[in-house]
């Protein structure tokens, strides 16, 4: 079996380390330190570490990797990074015998950077993937060993979307250390133009109804799921959209409320095509239907979500 030493911290990686687990001799898992959480500020572990400890695996968790050595795990032969959230310094790059290998969820060079899976949805794309590949000094730049297709449904939102690229990613994972045990497996120089995926900030979320279609607005529900939400303003409050879909026609000013389909939605114009809101949740409430919110609220003909 190969000596591998995994890095990764939230739930997301949490399978890899479990796959691995089956597949290799996992010498040692790297992870964020704990830290304190929710409204209490407990001291709080991340996934990975709770994980490693079910498993009985060595746990490290250094505030930062400079100078951090792996020497002390023996001699390693590929080290698997999932989402790990801290720098890597290029000394640790080359310590196993096959580098460090990343999980990165899209088709590389494509949406280079920490919000692939977001920035996939926010542009519309209607394939995305799995890539791993070794790391090197730039950005996402190095060679790949395998990748994986995976289509993107049109109903999909980050949350559904990462479920379906952590099994390819699994497979994957899986082909790679099969390979590898084998001696039959090279990585290959990306190829095509490459584009960047940022992690998201605030304001991504924004909605700009005058600037928008209606499926652009959905993509931005989908892609701004978990973080930071579709959100407007509603009788100066902010509102966030929880699920919509695009719909083709209509004329009206952008942000209306056009009218409700009981049981099925919220109408709202767009620059062009109309918004069927679906889920929302207003400012320091739970989240709702769309009955509930027309019940609750009563828009006034013409009343307007606004920027």
């Amino acid at each position: 079996m190969l000596k591998v030493v995994f890095f990764g911290t939230p739930a997301v990686a949490v399978p890899f380390l479990e796959k691995l687990s089956a597949l290799a001799s996992v010498r040692g898992v790297v992870t964020a330190p704990d830290k304190p959480a929710g409204r209490g500020y407990a001291v709080q572990s991340p996934a990975v570490k709770a994980a490693a400890d079910k498993l009985g695996l060595p746990v490290f968790q250094p505030a930062t990797l400079k100078g951090f050595s792996l020497e002390a795990l023996g001699p390693l032969d590929l080290g698997l990074v999932v989402a790990y959230g801290k720098l890597i310094p290029p000394e640790i790059f080359d310590m196993p015998r096959f580098g460090l290998v990343n999980v990165h969820f899209s088709l590389l060079p494509k949406y280079r950077g920490a919000g692939p899976v977001q920035w996939a949805l926010i542009h519309g794309e209607r394939e995305t993937g799995v890539s791993l590949f070794r790391i090197e000094k730039g950005l996402d730049t190095g060679p790949v060993y395998l990748k994986k297709a995976v289509t993107v449904g049109v109903e999909d939102d980050s949350a559904v979307l990462r479920e379906r690229l952590v099994e390819a990613g699994l497979e994957l994972t899986e082909e790679l250390f099969r390979g590898l045990e084998a001696g039959n497996f090279t990585a290959q120089p990306q190829q095509g133009e490459p584009t960047f995926a940022p992690l998201l900030k605030k304001e991504d979320g924004l909605i700009r109804w005058e600037e928008k279609t209606a499926e652009q607005i959905a993509c931005i529900v989908r892609g701004t799921y978990e973080w930071p939400g579709a959100f407007t303003r509603f009788r100066g409050k902010t509102v966030k959209i929880r699920s919509a879909v695009a719909l083709s026609g209509g004329e009206g000013v952008p942000g209306t409320l056009i009218s409700l389909e009981r049981g099925e939605g919220l109408l709202v114009q767009c620059r062009s095509g109309r918004l069927k809101v679906r889920r929302l949740q207003p400012e320091g409430k739970r989240e709702m239907s769309a009955d509930d919110f027309w019940n609750g609220f009563r828009p006034s003909p013409g009343e307007r979500f606004e920027v």
